[in-house]
C-alpha cells in the first residue's frame, strides 16, 4: 500500500503521522512550538534587547500576556536559540540568555538562588548576601549571559512595598554592574510592580502578546497549528466563520485554542476520520472546561467526534 499524501502537513511533522495510532496521540498531546507572525515580531524584539553591546545604561524588556498566551514558550524559544555549545576549553556552558522563575517572595536570598539554581550549579549557603551577589555575578560573567530572563515578575507583588524597592534596585545594580539586559515578563499586573522604581522603570521596553482576535493573525496561526498535527488527511479549517467561533469561544487565549484542537485531532485520529472541520471542532466534547464564559455551545455531538476520547 502506498503511503499517503502529506504534503498539508509541515515537513518535521510528516513522519509522524505515518505513526501507529497511539503515538500520534501523544505527539499531539505533546507540546511544541508554532511558530507564527505574531511570536516572530516579539521574539525580534527581544532578540534586539539580547544583541545590544554592554553599556552604562542597557535598554531592558518588559513582556507581558494573558496567562494562556504561551509567553514562558516564547521565552524559552529566545533561550534555545541563543543556546552555545559547551565550551571545553574553558570548561564553562555557555548561557547567552538565562531564564529563571521570579520566586514567590522578592528578596535577594531566593532570588540569586533562582539564578544559582539556573546555572546548575550546587545550592551555596553563604549565609553573607554581598557574598551570594558575588558569587552570582562571577558565575554570571564566567557563563557570558548578555540578558537575564525573570518570568513572572508579576510576583514582585507578594512583597511589600520595602521589599519591592530593594528587589528592583538590585536588579537595576545586576544590570549596571555587569552590562546586562533585563527581559521581565508576567501578566499586565507586572507593569504595576515595576513602576516602584522610576528609574528602572524607564530604561524598559514595552512588549506585549495580545489576545487573538478575528483577523489575519489568526487565519496563519490556526493554519500552521493544523499543519503541525499528524493527521493523515487535510483538514478545510480556513473559513471566516469557524475563526469566528474559535476566537469566541477561546476567548482569544493560545493555550485554550491548542486544547481544543489537541481534543479535536485526538478524536478524528480515534474515529479514523483523519482531519479537523467544523463539525468537529464545534463538538462539546471539544470545549468542555474551556469555552469563554457567555458563548454558546452546542449540545448536539459533531461529526467525527462521537464516543471519541477528549
Amino acid at each position: 500500500m502506498s503511503e499517503p499524501d502529506l504534503s498539508h502537513l509541515q515537513s518535521e511533522f510528516r513522519a509522524t503521522a505515518l505513526l501507529p495510532d497511539a503515538e500520534r496521540i501523544i505527539r499531539v498531546r505533546s507540546e511544541r512550538w508554532i511558530d507564527h507572525p505574531m511570536a516572530r515580531e516579539v521574539l525580534d524584539d527581544l532578540q534586539e534587547i539580547v544583541d545590544q553591546p554592554p553599556r552604562g545604561r542597557m535598554l531592558n524588556a518588559l513582556l507581558t500576556a494573558e496567562p494562556g498566551m504561551g509567553k514562558t514558550m516564547t521565552l524559552k524559544k529566545l533561550v534555545r536559540e541563543n543556546a552555545k555549545a559547551f565550551d571545553r576549553k574553558a570548561g564553562v556552558e555557555p548561557q547567552p540568555v538565562l531564564y529563571v522563575l521570579m520566586p514567590e517572595l522578592p528578596t535577594e536570598h531566593e532570588f540569586f538562588g533562582q539564578v544559582f539554581a539556573a546555572l546548575g550549579t550546587p545550592a551555596i549557603t553563604y549565609h553573607s548576601a554581598p557574598r551570594r551577589r558575588e558569587t552570582a555575578f562571577r558565575l554570571l560573567r564566567e557563563c557570558g549571559t548578555r540578558a537575564l530572563v525573570i518570568d513572572e515578575i508579576n510576583s514582585l507583588l507578594a512583597g511589600s512595598p520595602r521589599q519591592q524597592r530593594i528587589f528592583l534596585q538590585m536588579l537595576r545594580f545586576l544590570s549596571n554592574e555587569l552590562g546586562m539586559a533585563l527581559i521581565c515578563a508576567g501578566t499586565p499586573e507586572a507593569r504595576q510592580a515595576m513602576l516602584t522604581d522610576p528609574q528602572l522603570r524607564s530604561r524598559f521596553l514595552d512588549i506585549e502578546l495580545p489576545l487573538w482576535r478575528d483577523d489575519g493573525d489568526l487565519r496563519i496561526f490556526l493554519a500552521r497549528l493544523v499543519q503541525s498535527l499528524p493527521l493523515r488527511r487535510p483538514s478545510p479549517v480556513d473559513s471566516p466563520g469557524l475563526r469566528r467561533l474559535i476566537a469566541a469561544r477561546s476567548a482569544g487565549l493560545t493555550w485554550t485554542i491548542c486544547k481544543a484542537f489537541e481534543r479535536a485531532a485526538v478524536a478524528a485520529i480515534a474515529s479514523g476520520e483523519e482531519r479537523l472541520d467544523r463539525s468537529g471542532l464545534e463538538s462539546p466534547a471539544v470545549w468542555r472546561g474551556l469555552a469563554a464564559p457567555g458563548t454558546t455551545v452546542r449540545r448536539g455531538r459533531g461529526r467525527g467526534a462521537a464516543g471519541a476520547p477528549a
